[in-house]
């Protein structure tokens, strides 16, 4: 019976080595196929730009860009946007709001009634060269006045043009609009 119970004993200690061993093999191989974590991959940048561009809207990114580059995206600045109140050079982050303002100096309310008469505030040099006593020179004075001023806000205005005094301005003060 002693000898019975010892090699049972032994056929047990010989089982758990046995066991024991296939147990911590099986660990082993689970933690072995535990994926790795990884860097996280950068995600796309989500840009809401909005205001004076052809296509305001929701754009996305898969880098790294400027405002300027969004703006592009968005189908570029108005020509009445006031692009001086934004940095085009700035990086952009996720989720940013671009908004570029309208430049409100000089532009019209609404469409305007063909009266005959050439708005000076729209009118390029050509069109206003056709106004009586008005030549080339004269247009682009008037033009340059207006770069450096903003738009007319009257047709009396005109008369601060240089070129134009009292005798030039009576011709013209029926034929002109704001």
């Amino acid at each position: 019976m002693k000898k019975l119970l010892v090699i049972l004993f032994f056929l047990a200690f010989a089982a758990w080595q046995v066991l024991g061993t296939s147990l911590g093999e099986l660990t082993a191989d689970r933690t072995a196929a535990v994926p790795r974590v990884e860097e996280p991959q950068p995600s796309d940048l989500y840009v809401y730009i909005t205001g004076a561009v052809r296509k305001p809207g929701l754009y996305t990114f898969a880098k790294d860009v400027t405002v300027g580059e969004a703006v592009q995206a968005a189908g570029e600045a108005l020509p009445y946007a006031s692009a001086d109140a934004v940095n085009f050079a700035a990086r952009v982050h996720d989720g940013m709001h671009v908004h570029i303002p309208y430049n409100l100096d000089g532009i019209p309310a609404g469409a305007a009634v063909d009266d005959g008469t050439i708005n000076i505030n729209e009118a390029d040099a050509k069109k206003l060269a056709e106004l009586p006593g008005v030549g080339p020179a004269m247009a682009e004075q008037i033009l340059t006045y207006r770069e450096e001023h903003g738009s007319f806000t009257s047709i009396e205005e005109l008369q601060q043009v240089k070129g134009i005094g009292q005798a030039k301005y009576d011709k013209l003060k029926d034929k002109v609009s704001v």
